[in-house]
């Protein structure tokens, strides 16, 4: 099996076990946390994505760089390449834990009209564990970016299983002993350092990886640092999009209001990592033909094919979600949570239509096309961010919700549309007749088929999987035969007869 499949496979592995993870932990923690410590920490836990934010975009680069160092089989350059990194990360690593401390001492300042006092103190006691994590994270996306260099996605795949297997093993344990947010947290830091050491000892003794300090030039480190800023400002962007919202949630309303928002998001999010994981087998092959001289019409190609996988895969549980979803959230974690089928609607549809396209985004990527990109970007993120403070106050978290999708729309929809057709001459008009070509009659009979199947209210988890499995044999038969093209269906035919076939015997 080709290590793109093995990485696809595994990477649904993965998800899945998260998903059913977060499916089982999240009711169990709002139990034992209650809902404003449960709010709390769910507040924490965006820090991290702000902390991410300290690699500056250096994860995109490992893998534009050591792809193409590796293809031109040159370890002097990676090596430096490498190094060079490591330095950066440590100078950031530093930074990032000053700005922690400084942090730390304005959390009361901050929340002081919207926590209590021992919500204030949780949220201090937890910060510095997330610091900890953050500066961990930045080397461990290091070696993550190195591993997909080097089309290693089965061993990223796999530990990032086995991390997950162990974390919801250890977290359950001491959930059921009543062990409260600050013990999890723990649990996650000392995963993080475990993962930290073993991917670390991979690329060294595996992929004889290793950072070479010596003889760093000047103009190679600009060259560098150049390409990773614009990418920087493009994470700076996407971070405080999907991280603001929360923040401005706990200052203007609370940390109850936290909570039910930060599950409709995650529910968006869950379902936004169908199609992350196959856009993380990608862009090692982009760089590759974007090195190699592939002209536009054929990366046109190559998207369309990705694009329509991408819908056959994302589709399903959108679908799903939109009819079954009200059901879903009453079941898993109550009626108290209802506001967050609407937050995971208005979230989820135009992410979803706008990742059909994000093979683009690693052609921009690999022409160094990015710049106004990243900056168009964090414009979007600034009015996002405005947006949400005036309608959060009239609204509530729907407001933030309906500020997110609208930016959402304007700044990774209609706009990487236009930046795709017009700057990297990938064609978007034959893009979109060609995706969705046959498969909107497919859908069309499938969206009638769950119609129909919603209008029972299932009061149970029993016939509420009746219902999905109901709305999923149509979704199948639908498109089967009404949208599938013929690679399609032999992606699915061929390892069906492979699985099949020693029954045959």
């Amino acid at each position: 099996m080709s290590s793109k499949k093995s990485g696809v496979i595994l990477g649904y592995i993965a998800m899945a076990v998260t998903n059913i993870s977060s499916f089982f932990l999240t009711p169990l923690m709002l139990t034992v946390f209650g809902t404003s410590e449960f709010g709390v920490y769910k507040l924490v836990l965006t820090f991290t994505s702000y902390f991410a934010l300290a690699d500056l975009g250096l994860s995109n680069a490992i893998v534009r760089y050591v792809s193409e160092y590796r293809a031109n089989n040159d370890k002097v350059s990676e090596g430096k390449f490498v190094g060079l990194v490591t330095l950066i990360d440590l100078l950031m690593g530093g930074l990032l834990f000053i700005a922690g401390l400084f942090f730390y001492y304005y959390i009361p300042q901050i929340f002081h009209s919207s926590f209590s006092q021992k919500e204030i103190m949780l949220l201090k006691n937890l910060f510095f564990l997330v610091v900890i994590s953050g500066i961990l994270t930045l080397f461990v996306n290091l070696a993550g970016g190195i591993l997909k260099s080097y089309e290693r996605f089965s061993v990223l795949k796999t530990m990032n299983i086995a991390k997950t297997l162990v974390r919801v093993g250890l977290i359950t344990v001491l959930l059921l002993l009543d062990f409260k947010p600050f013990e999890i947290v723990l649990v996650d830091t000392v995963l993080m350092i475990l993962v930290f050491a073993y991917s670390w000892y991979y690329c060294a003794k595996e992929l004889n990886v290793k950072p070479v300090f010596r003889n760093l030039d000047l103009e190679y480190s600009k060259k560098i640092l150049s390409y990773s800023l614009i990418v920087f400002v493009d994470a700076i962007a996407f971070h405080f999009f999907w991280a603001a919202d929360t923040f401005i949630i706990g200052i203007y309303i609370s940390s109850a209001a936290i909570a039910i928002y930060s599950i409709g998001t995650l529910l968006s999010s869950l379902f936004f990592a169908f199609s992350i994981v196959i856009s993380d087998v990608l862009m090692p092959d982009i760089v590759k033909q974007v090195a190699l001289g592939t002209d536009d019409s054929e990366l046109t190609a190559h998207m369309i094919k990705i694009g329509r996988i991408k819908f056959i895969v994302l589709a399903l549980p959108t679908l799903g979600f939109i009819f079954l979803g009200k059901q879903f959230i009453n079941l898993w974690v109550g009626e108290d949570f209802a506001e967050a089928y609407l937050v995971a609607i208005l979230i989820l549809v135009p992410q979803m239509i706008a990742a059909l396209a994000d093979v683009g985004l690693y052609v921009m990527w690999a022409k160094s096309k990015h710049k106004v990109k990243s900056f168009v970007s964090l414009g979007i993120c600034i009015i996002n961010i405005f947006l949400t403070i005036v309608l959060v106050q009239k609204y509530g978290i729907i407001g933030a919700a309906i500020s997110t999708c609208l930016a959402y729309v304007a700044g990774y929809l209609i706009f990487n549309s236009i930046y795709f057709h017009k700057v990297l001459n990938l064609d978007m008009i034959r893009f979109v007749k060609q995706t969705f070509h046959k498969m909107w009659f497919g859908f069309s009979l499938a969206i009638i088929g769950g119609f129909l199947i919603s209008f029972y209210t299932a009061t149970n988890w029993f016939f509420l999987g009746i219902q999905s499995v109901g709305i999923t044999v149509i979704y199948v038969f639908s498109l089967w035969f009404f949208g599938f093209n013929l690679y399609e269906k032999q992606l699915i035919i061929v390892p069906l007869k492979k699985v099949l076939s020693p029954f045959k015997k």
